[in-house]
């Protein structure tokens, strides 16, 4: 019986340090999985950071594009209005060497009006020739401002399609399968049976301690009387 015991201890003993056993295991997934939540918040946290970040240095980014536009466009108005400057004067001297020239002193008649016209002319001329380049100037004016603001919509858009998306993050990581228990039902079958050959070592199920006081003879004294 001392050893029924003993072995019965040690089923107990067993089943205890596999649930034991079981519980680590279990213990060591549920830190794994708390570390790995920890580390997605701090992977989340950083990203958002970063993408405030960025929404602010696009926000800056993007008011410079727009302030070198219109530095670009007051340098061609600066231009243009130099050119412009500078054809009203050219014109004042044509006009006013016009007369010079056009002092016919004491001829008279049609030498004097052929001297008056060819200045009116020539003066026209310039003149012409001065507005000319005025409208090209200011064509070409146009066109490159054009320019600067398909770049600087071009750029904007770049800019913006760097932060249009906030970050998508993935799904969050996923719960470990724990480990079930060991079953009571296998320690209390295996205690049975280490019960029942206790028993049977120690004599406790001989066949003949249950036979011993079944009488002898002939089985038809057995028989019940009428």
């Amino acid at each position: 019986m001392l050893t029924t015991g003993l072995g019965m201890a040690g089923q107990v003993m067993e089943h205890q340090a596999g649930n034991q056993a079981i519980a680590g295991r279990n213990r060591a997934k549920l830190r794994n999985f708390e570390e790995q939540n920890r580390l997605y918040d701090r992977e989340v946290m950083l990203d958002r950071a970063q993408y405030k970040n960025d929404m602010l240095l696009e926000d800056v980014q993007q008011d410079d594009i727009y302030r070198a536009m219109v530095d670009q466009w007051t340098q061609e108005d600066q231009k243009l209005n130099q050119l412009f400057a500078q054809a009203d004067q050219k014109i004042e001297k044509a006009i006013v060497k016009m007369y010079e020239n056009d002092y016919a002193g004491t001829q008279t008649g049609r030498t004097a009006g052929r001297l008056a016209a060819k200045g009116a002319k020539k003066l026209g001329q310039e003149k012409s020739e001065i507005l000319h380049n005025l409208m090209m100037s200011k064509e070409e004016s146009i066109v490159s401002k054009g320019i600067a603001q398909e770049q600087t919509k071009r750029k904007s858009r770049d800019l913006y399609e760097q932060v249009r998306f906030a970050p998508i993050h993935g799904p969050t990581p996923m719960a470990p399968e724990l480990e079930p228990p060991k079953s009571s039902a296998s320690l209390l079958l295996g205690l049975a049976g280490s019960a029942i050959g206790g028993f049977q070592e120690a004599g406790a199920f001989s066949s003949d301690k249950f036979l011993k006081d079944v009488p002898t003879g002939n089985p038809d004294q057995f028989v019940p009387k009428r």
